[in-house]
């Protein structure tokens, strides 16, 4: 067991390994966005057999206590998993490389689900190549301009340990039209969301909500 892990709390370590996790090393769930419909399925399988049972054995007080237990277990996970969140996304984001990268892409790409994903590789500042997403997601009108090959001005995280995770766009690229943000592995798996379409980094302008370290 790592030293890290013996100073969290058992529970929080549970709720990690199951619901959080960090980029690659996210449960197996997660990482494929499985976690939500197994667990669904899941309590829907375990409630609807419970319910069978109780009916053939005449267990409706085992029924209903047990309902009680599984909704009690499950409320504590959900507070503790949105504690955890809070926690993780809180503060300012690790801190930039100041020099401004030549990163090319190679992959553009639609989801089923209108999602927009844009991987580059880039030479990080200990010299080697990495892939990484961009932490824009580009609005369809200006995603026809990052095609395979194109190169761009990017901006990456000190910590190479963060190399493979996103990059920003540099400000020389403001003219790129932005409608949504992912810093997927960089505090937690995942995070991500939906901007209202315009110009501009959601990061790097004067008016972002973000900050990083210095």
């Amino acid at each position: 067991m790592a030293a890290d892990d013996r100073r969290e709390p058992l529970f929080e370590r549970i709720v990690d390994r199951l619901f959080v996790g960090d980029g690659a090393t996210a449960p197996f769930l997660i990482r494929h966005d499985w976690a939500m419909p197994v667990i669904g399925f899941g309590v829907c399988g375990a409630v609807t057999l419970l319910g069978v049972l109780s009916s053939v054995q005449g267990w409706s007080d085992v029924f209903v206590g047990t309902l009680i237990a599984l909704g009690a277990v499950c409320a504590v996970f959900m507070i503790a998993m949105c504690v955890r969140m809070n926690r993780a996304t809180r503060g300012p984001l690790p801190a930039l490389d100041r020099v401004r990268r030549t990163a090319r892409v190679i992959l553009h790409a639609e989801d089923a689900d209108a999602g927009r994903t844009v991987l580059v590789e880039y030479l990080g500042a200990d010299g080697v190549g990495h892939d990484a997403q961009l932490a824009d997601i580009v609005h369809e009108s200006s995603m026809q301009r990052f095609v395979p090959g194109s190169t761009w001005q990017v901006r990456a995280f000190r910590d190479p340990d963060l190399a493979d995770t996103v990059v920003f766009l540099a400000e020389a690229h403001d003219d790129v039209w932005r409608d949504g943000w992912r810093l997927d592995g960089v505090r937690i798996g995942g995070e991500g969301g939906a901007l209202k379409p315009a110009a501009g980094s959601p990061f790097l302008g004067d008016g972002s909500t973000w900050e990083f370290e210095p």
